[in-house]
């Protein structure tokens, strides 16, 4: 996410994210943008930021990385799965570009417009988790713990 986008996503962190103050999601954002291992993206239409995503690469157990999505807030109200599958996408190209194993998306339990979402042909459910592989296919030996 650019500089220019900080401010202007605040609203939708408060509303959706739960961010207190501007401060708060200035130093939020500067943390992300630290290194090459985690960072924001938006989801824009019309001149607006209607989707949020918050992500971090973490070393994989099969060697390499996965991608963990950590937050995801969308703030449109007529398709807002739009805004989220371009979330998505945009993840996949991330993960794409840094070799990772894995897309990780840690849903929580109030997300299920997110879980049903995401419950198509290339991810799955694994409790709380929703995971998604480069190769796009289904992984059935992955569980919960």
């Amino acid at each position: 996410m650019g500089e220019g986008h900080v401010d202007a996503a605040f609203p939708l962190a408060h509303a959706c994210l739960g961010t207190p103050d501007l401060g708060t999601w200035r130093g939020v954002a500067r943390r992300y943008a630290e290194g090459n291992r985690s960072g924001l993206i938006v989801a824009e239409r019309d001149g607006y930021i209607r989707g949020l995503l918050a992500y971090s690469m973490v070393p994989s157990l099969k060697g390499g990385f996965e991608l963990v999505v950590n937050a995801v807030g969308v703030l449109e109200l007529l398709f807002p799965e739009r805004a989220a599958l371009a979330l998505a996408d945009a993840t996949r190209a991330i993960a794409k570009a840094h070799a990772c194993d894995e897309i990780v998306f840690a849903v929580p339990h109030d997300s299920e417009w997110l879980t049903a979402l995401l419950s198509d042909h290339a991810w799955h459910d694994a409790g709380r988790l929703m995971v998604g592989h480069r190769a796009m296919t289904i992984d059935s030996s992955r569980r919960s713990l």
